[in-house]
């Protein structure tokens, strides 16, 4: 069995000498996301600059003076909110493209130029929107699994005799759609790793051959993504409670900072998990060559004699005359 505490190094160590990756997801995400902002950004600033309700916001978040901004005629928030879905929606589809390329360059042991990147990227990319489409096939059941657990813990909070008995059982069933969605997410992102090692082109075989690969060597693999996972969540944890506890709300480029960085851990925490699944994947394979199969030489195969054949050459043979042997000429 391999071990999950090298894979875990040597995944960080894959990060941190391909950390150009790192850079243009953040930067992408960044522009995105100014994008997707400016709108609202500027309808605000219209509606609240030169106003003394601004200081309701700028000094700390008011609800009331919220509802009473979005409330006001012609505002129209679902416009502005549907812009700021679009960017993630393109953010999302540029994640999955650059997928291919990721695996890629941390699977090649040599550096990729920019042009090797996005041609592995284009490569893949069709494939990996194939492979989510049964992503959402599998995830479909975990989905109504969670749901049907929290719509038992309504019924039980407000039937049951114990108080928290629904709260416990909601907080149950969340637990349990989580860990199932990681299995499953595992599972995907070792068949994506299989994909970009073997430049399988069949999605079906390729998910299967992950699922094989997944729950044959589940403990390793599992015990391996869940720490990288716990400590993306900590980060997380850390940078919210530094942000409400000790930066005031004036301070909005301070806020900004600690929140980018936030991404920026979270980023770079998904880009471990891949670097560490790649390199299970490459000692996987040195442990457990392809082998070759082995092409016997097919015997050799002697015509029968005929029997027939076989007396009339020997009658043949009986039959020629003698020949008189050749006088020895003597030397004169």
């Amino acid at each position: 069995m391999l071990n999950a505490q090298g894979l875990v190094t040597e995944g960080r160590r894959l990060v941190w000498r391909n950390q150009r990756v790192l850079w243009w997801l953040f930067a992408a995400n960044l522009l995105l996301a100014a994008f997707g902002a400016e709108p609202l950004a500027a309808k605000l600033a219209g509606v609240t600059d030169h106003s003394i309700a601004a200081q309701r916001f700028t000094q700390g978040f008011d609800l009331t003076a919220l509802g009473e901004l979005l409330s006001q005629p012609g505002f129209g928030f679902g416009s502005y909110a549907l812009s700021s879905l679009f960017c993630n929606v393109i953010f999302f589809a540029l994640t999955v493209f650059m997928t291919g390329g990721i695996l890629e360059t941390f699977r090649s042991s040599r550096r990729l130029t920019t042009a090797q990147f996005f041609e592995a990227c284009g490569h893949y990319f069709w494939r990996w929107v194939r492979q989510m489409l049964l992503f959402l096939v599998v995830m479909a059941p975990v989905l109504g699994l969670g749901s049907g657990i929290n719509s038992w813990s309504d019924t039980l909070s407000s039937d049951a005799a114990p108080e928290k008995l629904g709260f416990w059982v909601m907080l149950g069933g969340a637990v349990l759609t989580l860990l199932l969605a990681m299995i499953a997410r595992l599972w995907f992102d070792m068949a994506q790793v299989q994909i970009v090692a073997t430049d399988q082109r069949s999605v079906v075989r390729s998910v299967g051959r992950g699922f094989k690969l997944t729950f044959s060597n589940f403990r390793t693999l599992f015990f391996m993504y869940l720490r990288i996972s716990l400590v993306g969540w900590m980060a997380l944890l850390c940078a919210l409670w530094v942000w409400v506890r000790f930066i005031p709300a004036s301070r909005f480029m301070l806020s900004f900072l600690v929140l980018e960085l936030t991404l920026l851990a979270w980023l770079a925490t998904r880009l471990w998990q891949r670097a560490s699944e790649t390199a299970w994947y490459l000692r996987y394979e040195a442990a457990n060559p392809p082998v070759a199969p082995v092409i016997m030489d097919a015997p050799l195969v002697y015509p029968q004699a005929n029997p027939e054949h076989t007396e009339t050459v020997l009658a043949s043979e009986d039959a020629k005359p003698e020949m008189p042997p050749q006088a020895e000429t003597q030397p004169s």
